[in-house]
């Protein structure tokens, strides 16, 4: 579920220019996507069966007893780790770069673990869309509750920001179930996954706002609405500023600082992670940002950036290393991947 605002005009004309991540794109109020309507699944058919395959495999992962489902996708982290190549190349050089402290051993140890904890983000996808949602819950614990309820109590909108760990549909799935909170995403081409991804959310999450309705998210957070935001991709300059992220100079997205700035939302941070030794996905909510956002758009997006690194930092293998973050360099500089 991801939210990028690049030029919005406050007063809602007819059309708005606005940078949705991905692309450019103009959206008319007489052009709006629509989400597909969960209750009404794509026929069954030849063209789709490849489709309703990768639906009955979610659905067996999602319904089979947790145990089973964790032996099930074991095998897979391993599996993606020597046939990804071209992600584990991105991942390494991710690894390498963000974490030059530490030595080859323990780098090759969160690469090999990211790819583990990719492998079981397939299951917790499956268990949020398909297993029982009591049976889900009873597997999550929420820290820092009362930051959330707080920031809700001002009245005024509460943006939810949060990075793409592994567990960020479990993230979601916890959140929803503690408040309800909308959630801005990407409608996908395949109308089965499209409809089952829907069907499945929809039974514990609010509002599902497609991308190309940046309108809907900022009146939702201006009625005191809670919305979730990953706002770590790279999406190109025209919508970002170089901040540090790692170290790094990283185009990090302005909608950041512009929602919170247009809306008067409060923000705060979340992060979801999955603890081994007690098979357990811990939500943990920090206080709202004081005095957020200010007039400098620099200091505000190094303050966001350095709150999800600290985060990131506690587990880093499970953090989506396989996404090139840092595609986009500075005028001038070379490449980061070769």
């Amino acid at each position: 579920m991801l939210l990028c605002l690049g030029e919005i005009s406050p007063d809602y004309t007819a059309c708005h220019h606005i940078d949705l991540g991905l692309n450019m794109a103009t959206v008319c109020k007489e052009n709006v996507a629509m989400v597909q309507n969960a209750s009404q699944p794509p026929s069954i058919c030849l063209r789709h069966l490849f489709s309703w395959m990768a639906v009955a495999v979610l659905w067996v992962l999602g319904r089979a007893p947790p145990g089973l489902g964790r032996l099930l996708v074991r095998p897979l982290g391993l599996l993606s780790y020597h046939l990804m190549r071209r992600r584990r190349t991105i991942a390494r050089r991710n690894i390498d770069k963000c974490f030059p402290e530490l030595g080859s051993m323990e780098r090759e140890s969160i690469l090999r673990g990211g790819f583990s904890s990719l492998a079981r983000t397939l299951l917790e996808v499956a268990w949020c869309w398909s297993a029982p949602v009591d049976r889900v819950a009873a597997m999550t614990r929420v820290e820092g509750l009362d930051n959330l309820q707080n920031a809700e109590e001002l009245g005024r909108g509460v943006l939810v920001l949060t990075c793409h760990s592994t567990s960020l549909e479990m993230g979601g799935f916890i959140l929803c179930n503690k408040t309800r909170a909308a959630g801005v995403y990407r409608v996908l081409n395949n109308p089965v996954l499209e409809w089952y991804q829907n069907r499945g959310r929809s039974r514990y999450s609010g509002d599902l706002i497609d991308k190309k309705e940046p309108r809907r998210a900022v009146q939702l957070l201006k009625n005191g609405g809670v919305l979730w935001y990953a706002p770590d991709q790279d999406f190109g300059p025209e919508a970002s500023e170089f901040v540090p992220f790692f170290g790094i100079q990283t185009a990090t997205l302005l909608a950041t600082h512009r929602l919170p700035a247009l809306t008067g939302c409060a923000v705060v941070p979340m992060f979801p992670r999955f603890d081994a030794d007690s098979n357990t996905y811990i939500m943990t909510l920090m206080p709202a940002l004081d005095n957020f956002p200010t007039a400098d758009i620099v200091a505000d997006l190094t303050r966001v950036n350095a709150i999800m690194e600290a985060q990131i930092r506690q587990a880093p293998e499970q953090y989506w290393w396989v996404h090139r973050r840092f595609k986009t360099r500075p005028e001038g500089e070379a490449p980061f991947y070769t």
